[in-house]
C-alpha cells in the first residue's frame, strides 16, 4: 500500500474520533447549555495529528504547506 493511501486511512480514522469525541460532548451537555465541547474535538491532539497529516500530503505533492509557518525556511 502506497504513502498516501496510509495516511488517507489514517486520516479517516481521525475524522471518526473526532466525530466520536463530538458526539460523546453532545450526550454530555443538558438541553438549552451550550456546547462548547463538541466544537473544540478538532482542537486537541487528534486535531494536531491531523494537522500535520495534511501537511505531509500536501508536501508529497509538492506543494509547500503554510500551517504556522513551519514549513518556511529560518534566516
Amino acid at each position: 500500500m502506497s504513502g498516501k493511501r496510509l495516511i488517507h486511512r489514517a486520516l479517516n480514522a481521525i475524522r471518526d474520533e473526532q466525530m466520536a469525541e463530538a458526539e460523546g460532548h453532545r450526550r454530555n451537555t443538558r438541553p438549552g447549555m451550550p456546547n462548547y465541547g463538541a466544537g473544540l474535538a478538532s482542537e486537541g491532539y487528534v486535531g494536531g495529528y491531523s494537522d500535520a497529516l495534511n501537511d505531509v500530503l500536501l508536501a508529497m505533492n509538492g506543494i509547500t504547506p503554510t500551517r504556522r509557518g513551519w514549513w518556511e525556511p529560518k534566516p
